[in-house]
């Protein structure tokens, strides 16, 4: 009775043992958008963002400007396109932005890794709005690749602190050894950012951008 017994308990140990670790490293997919009493959902697609002149980084070359935005039929890719190939230290995408007043906002980013599965975190890509670096959880994120994206929305912070007026949020990718081909820098390809908040936001995407998407800058 005793031996049953004593295989029962760590029969259970295993399987609680299995859940936790399956729960630490499975957990690839989307955090929910939640939406309170009072606020709005702003989405502010990354392919209108700046990026004449910007310089990346492919998986085992070069991209820039336009180059960096990539046409894409998949289901679930916001508008059609977004921003990839951006595994260059310090390239930073900036989504400029009016708040009607001062308030909080939460900010999730819709991306995926062309790393397979990656964790990013503070240290390998800044989240940083109006100067201020957001310290936010380390992210899991899904390993996908560029021809078929299934891109996810990842919780950065609940209650960021936007002003009245202009705002800035940066995505900066910093120096890590994230990609798996050379061992160098490497980004997360970026939809877009999904703002929650009870505060008006309104931008002027650059919408020209996609009159150039597969241009190669001279």
């Amino acid at each position: 009775m005793k031996k049953k017994l004593l295989t029962a308990v760590i029969t259970v140990m295993c399987l609680m043992i299995v859940a936790v670790v399956f729960a630490a490293c499975g957990n690839t997919g989307g955090d929910e958008i939640i939406i309170g009493e009072g606020m709005k959902e702003y989405v502010l697609e990354a392919e209108y963002t700046p990026v004449e002149g910007k310089i990346g980084g492919a998986q085992s070359g070069s991209a820039s400007g336009y180059d960096l935005i990539m046409k894409s039929s998949a289901e679930g890719v916001s508008e059609g396109y977004f921003v990839h190939n951006i595994h260059m230290t310090d390239c930073t995408l900036e989504f400029n932005f009016k708040a009607e007043r001062a308030g909080t906002t939460a900010i999730y980013i819709r991306l995926i890794s062309q790393w397979g599965n990656t964790t990013f975190t503070p240290d390998n890509f800044g989240v940083v709005l109006n100067g201020k670096e957001i310290t936010y959880q380390s992210m899991l994120v899904k390993g996908s690749t560029d021809y078929a994206p299934e891109f996810v929305d990842k919780l950065v912070t609940q209650n960021a602190e936007v002003k009245a007026g202009d705002n800035k949020l940066e995505l900066i990718v910093r120096e890590n050894t994230l990609n798996t081909y050379t061992h160098s820098t490497g980004g997360p390809a970026i939809d877009c950012v999904k703002l929650v908040t009870d505060t008006g936001i309104s931008w002027n995407p650059i919408k020209e951008n996609l009159d150039h998407v597969g241009q190669i800058e001279g």
